[in-house]
């Protein structure tokens, strides 16, 4: 219990470097990506709205024009058929089919090409990330797997903007130092000197 105590983190920002680096990393295209999708709903509602007025224009006109086309000298009561159609077919506007499907597929073509560039720019952003840390990663293992196998003449060499650039610098000096021991061990020839050696090793 005690054990497990020890080791429960108090502090969130370890490394205030690299966890900032990397909240910027993931905030600035969040924040893009939020400015993306509010211009993304401007579009879209612009859309249905110029979508829904053309519609509606159109079928007021058709309507009027429906009632009074053969009329040379419309009358008080032939407005007012107009008016009562023109104003049941705003009632029922939204069950309108031409209507529906307008607004789906402005929906659709909007929203539709904005996911794929939100797909897109999560893709690139999670590529370049691991990238970063993949590569490290890697190279770590490939220098344990040769320590394991009693190689001491690897080195730990990451590209210039890798991350764990601390921790290569840590093993390359583990590695040296835990080299120059062995050597130094191999080659003294003084056993008391070897013994002095060795009790001064915690193993």
């Amino acid at each position: 219990m005690e054990d497990k105590k020890a080791f429960e983190r108090k502090h969130f920002f370890i490394n205030r470097e690299l966890q900032g680096r990397y909240m910027l990393t993931f905030l600035i295209p969040m924040l893009i990506l939020l400015v993306f999708m509010l211009f993304t709903l401007y579009i879209a509602t612009q859309s249905v709205i110029g979508a829904a007025t053309r519609i509606v224009k159109e079928d007021i006109e058709n309507t009027i024009t429906a009632q009074l086309q053969d009329k040379t000298e419309p009358v008080i009561g032939d407005y007012e058929g107009a008016f009562d159609n023109i104003r049941d077919y705003l009632r029922t506007f939204e069950t309108n089919p031409r209507y529906r499907k307008a607004f789906l597929s402005t929906l659709l073509w909007v929203f539709g090409a904005g996911v794929l560039i939100v797909i897109v720019q999560i893709v690139l952003l999670t590529i370049f990330i691991s990238h970063k840390i993949a590569g490290p990663l890697y190279r770590l293992e490939k220098v344990c797997h040769a320590l394991i196998e009693g190689n001491y003449n690897e080195r730990v060499k990451l590209r210039k903007g890798d991350e764990m650039q601390n921790l290569a610098q840590l093993m390359e000096s583990v590695i040296q130092l835990t080299k120059e021991r062995l050597v130094t061990l191999r080659d003294e020839k003084d056993e008391k000197k070897r013994a002095e050696l060795v009790s001064s090793l915690r193993l």
